[in-house]
């Protein structure tokens, strides 16, 4: 993993903490986001390992669905976040 793999990963972190603020969902992941962008400088095998492990087992990153208000899935805003939890996975 490079710098550029960590800047990226450190964007991607916090572009899906700030899709879940301003949409008032799940601020619990919201936070955890955060925090691990903060985190970029630990060991890179740690950082690497403590992502992934974001996207295992029942209730993890993957099971997230942003729902509007009115609890309708925000398709739009689903695509975006998507993308960003692959590009993430993907360079990490």
């Amino acid at each position: 993993m490079n710098n550029v793999d960590l800047m990226q990963a450190e964007e991607c972190l916090i572009q899906m903490g700030d899709i879940l603020i301003r949409n008032g969902t799940s601020l619990h992941w919201a936070k955890k986001l955060h925090s691990l962008a903060s985190k970029k400088t630990m060991c890179a095998d740690d950082f690497r390992q403590q992502v992934k492990g974001l996207y295992g087992g029942m209730g993890s990153l993957n099971d997230l669905v942003i729902c509007d208000a009115d609890g309708k899935m925000d398709r739009d805003l689903n695509v975006r976040f998507d993308e960003l939890r692959s590009t993430l996975y993907n360079v990490v």
